[in-house]
């Protein structure tokens, strides 16, 4: 990952008080600014500089490290993305090595959001970095065990919103009906339950994720979104393979 600007945020707060026998000081204004140090600006005998230094060389060994490589760069798109595809099929196989559950039975779909997505991934190196950048958030995993009903309301919620990155299924539809509909290759029935793995943020009915109120059970892992596709990274570079970047049409609008 390229090396960012180091900057600082320097705030300079103008504080007029006013000062009585009647009442304590007051705040009467606050103006707020920024600085940018990087190697055209800043001196070398900066102070600031020098304090921060260190910590900045440890962490950019850290976020510099190759993860793995990519035939080409992922992007963000709707209905289905060669990112959404990524993300989503790492997750749910990194959650199913993680996830020990009583009754033995592994999560069906990985369902997350668009939005929740914040930068491509490059071609080439990728690096522990342009994770950050992807997945900023501290979300965690869980698996929530749904009724049908629920599930044919989550996917027809995809139609209806022009898709969003998932895995572990398959979806057709026309006119905004949905026409096939497959989980990990079975026909979807409406009388069984199906576990989704999602992030607490969406679990919770973030974006507008409402179907999944209520669930049946939700299973917590302690187990981050981004380590999750960390590892998947880490694991298939271990392998000597490298990242395709390529639309499966699991989503199809006919």
């Amino acid at each position: 990952m390229n090396k960012h600007p180091l900057q600082y945020i320097i705030v300079f707060i103008a504080i007029a008080i006013f000062q009585s026998c009647s009442g304590p000081p007051k705040i009467k204004s606050v103006n707020t600014g920024s600085v940018e140090f990087n190697s055209l600006n800043t001196s070398v005998d900066s102070s600031a500089y020098k304090l921060i230094a260190p910590y900045k060389k440890e962490m950019d060994l850290i976020m510099n490290e190759v993860l793995v490589k990519s035939d080409s760069s992922f992007t963000k798109e709707l209905p289905e993305s060669t990112l959404g595809d990524l993300v989503s099929d790492a997750v749910l196989i990194q959650t199913n090595k993680h996830y020990k559950p009583s009754d033995g039975l592994p999560a069906d779909i990985c369902l997350l959001n668009n939005g929740g997505l914040r930068a491509q991934l490059p071609k080439g190196a990728i690096t522990r970095g342009n994770v950050f950048e992807l997945m900023p958030f501290e979300n965690s995993i869980l698996i929530l065990t749904l009724k049908g009903e629920r599930i044919q309301q989550m996917f027809q919620s995809l139609v209806d919103n022009n898709g969003a990155p998932f895995a572990g299924a398959r979806l057709v539809s026309k006119a905004k009906k949905i026409t096939d509909l497959r989980i990990n290759g079975q026909a979807f029935d409406i009388t069984k339950t199906y576990k989704v793995v999602t992030s607490d943020y969406l679990a919770a009915g973030g974006d507008k994720y409402d179907f999944f109120k209520d669930p049946l059970k939700v299973d917590t892992l302690n187990y981050k979104l981004r380590d999750a596709i960390i590892d998947y990274m880490v694991e298939e570079n271990k392998k000597g393979n490298t990242l395709k970047s390529k639309k499966d049409g699991r989503i199809k609008f006919e």
